[in-house]
């Protein structure tokens, strides 16, 4: 019985090891330097944004987006890339940190700012289409919350 058990536990425990290799690729944990070493340079960052950025300014002046959601998306979008934040906080927050240092950062930031104000102003005229909207709307929405409370 030994006999048999012996080269059946060797066998698998050969055969369910992982190479080395794939060892050592899931110990190993990128630095915050060779994170954002992989999104560039971030003043090139932002001089490659500006332009896209100053087109999305005009989209939104000219009321190409209806809903503060759709500006969102399509303001997401527009920030795709290297000015996207990966999700590891320390990377991010050292990544925005030296895109503050260009001296191009501030049309950006202004960029943003607008961007921001043209949201709230959309929220603002979503609100009150709302509550400004006919009485059988919001009477409807009641009866639906009425029903579905019970």
């Amino acid at each position: 019985m030994k006999r048999l058990i012996l080269p059946l536990i060797a066998i698998a425990a050969i055969g369910c090891s992982s190479s080395p290799k794939q060892n050592e690729e899931t110990g190993y944990h990128k630095t915050v330097e060779e994170i954002n070493a992989e999104r560039g340079d971030p003043c090139d960052c932002i001089d490659s944004k500006i332009e896209v950025i100053d087109g999305f300014i005009s989209e939104v002046k000219e009321g190409k987006y209806s809903t503060s959601e759709l500006l969102n998306k399509a303001f997401s979008a527009t920030m795709d890339g290297c000015m996207a934040t990966l999700g590891h906080v320390e990377a991010d927050l050292a990544w925005a940190k030296s895109l503050k240092e260009c001296e191009s950062f501030n049309a950006i930031r202004d960029a943003m700012i607008e961007v921001k104000n043209a949201v709230v102003t959309l929220k603002e005229s979503e609100q009150n289409q709302f509550v400004e909207g006919d009485d059988t709307e919001a009477a409807e929405v009641l009866n639906k919350l009425q029903k579905s409370a019970y």
